[in-house]
């Protein structure tokens, strides 16, 4: 998904772009500009990307042109919390002081302040009850598919998929906070936004800027596969179990 960020202060700039990268690291940030008049004439001059994020401040007496651009355009406020469920569920919205409901949940300040409290709350327990097979579609039919033949999930332009060790490619009507809950732990671990890895899929791992590690796979993915800065302390400790 490429990114254009309307915002002055370049330490907001920055913490944004750590945010994207925290969310999914395919996300390339393609234009940063000043205010609204800037970036219309950036627009002017460049593809329209998939996503215009403004500071809250910046609409103001900049509607009329609105219709001629055929992108997703998230308002927000410097609450974090609902900076990152405008992502999320790439809502099309002007955040206020409260957010109203999703497709999921109501979120409000009461009841999500900080990114760790909403994951907190996303990774409910599943009393031990882990799947062992996935049923999926292969051309006609149906296939079940035993997770020890998945070397990892990962997501991809929107949609879930996982490949099994075989090199084998299949479409999975989950989320991936939907498959944290119900894979055993010990064999597979969420290293990033997009992707969860099984123990037997890591072939090397090798130091990487930031103090995040990247990862080579078999059979091999599709693009770089780095963990997360915040998850490399706990991926080493899984690894070590």
């Amino acid at each position: 998904m490429n990114v254009l960020v309307i915002e002055y202060e370049t330490g907001i700039v920055q913490k944004i772009k750590d945010l994207l990268y925290e969310i999914d690291e395919t996300i390339q940030i393609v234009g940063v500009t000043e205010n609204m008049f800037a970036a219309a004439e950036w627009l002017t001059r460049n593809k329209i990307p998939d996503l215009i994020l403004a500071n809250q401040g910046m609409i103001t007496g900049t509607q009329k042109r609105r219709g001629e651009i055929k992108a997703v355009v998230t308002f927000s406020t410097n609450k974090e919390a609902y900076n990152f469920e405008a992502f999320r569920y790439k809502a099309i919205r002007h955040l206020l002081n409260e957010i109203p409901g999703t497709e999921e949940r109501l979120v409000n300040e009461e009841k999500l302040g900080t990114f760790d409290q909403y994951w907190g709350q996303a990774k409910t327990s599943n009393n031990g009850a882990y799947k062992e097979r996935f049923l999926v579609k292969q051309g006609q039919k149906l296939v079940s598919i035993h997770v020890n033949q998945i070397a990892y999930f990962f997501s991809q332009e929107r949609f879930i998929f996982f490949k099994t060790f075989d090199n084998q490619k299949y479409l999975l009507e989950y989320r991936m906070e939907q498959l944290e809950n119900v894979l055993f732990p010990n064999q597979f671990f969420r290293i990033n936004r997009s992707y969860i890895v099984s123990m037997q899929t890591v072939k090397e791992i090798h130091a990487y800027f930031g103090n995040r590690l990247k990862l080579y796979l078999a059979p091999a993915a599709d693009k770089e596969v780095i963990v997360s800065r915040k998850r490399v302390t706990d991926f080493k400790e899984w690894l070590g179990k």
